[in-house]
């Protein structure tokens, strides 16, 4: 992905969760969007990253897999 118009397609593909709000949900997007622009721009992304949703990791990899912030830098959902 090489811009945010595609980064935003990408968020927007992944369903929602049961048991996640819109009101979640929509701030668990708006976060992945400041991640990927920070990516994009290649600045760090210095907020902490501790969603307990596959869903929004899923929101944070490139299309091979890997993720857009460091691995080790954030709390993943197991």
């Amino acid at each position: 992905m090489n811009s945010l118009i595609e980064a935003q397609h990408h968020i927007d593909s992944i369903s929602r969760p049961n048991g996640y709000n819109m009101y979640a949900w929509n701030t668990a997007k708006r976060m992945a969007l400041e991640a990927w622009e920070c990516y994009l721009n290649n600045r760090p992304f210095r907020k902490p990253v501790n969603y307990f949703c596959q869903e929004f990791y899923q929101m944070l990899r490139l299309p091979n897999g890997n993720y857009i912030i460091p691995e080790h830098t954030f709390r993943r959902y197991n």
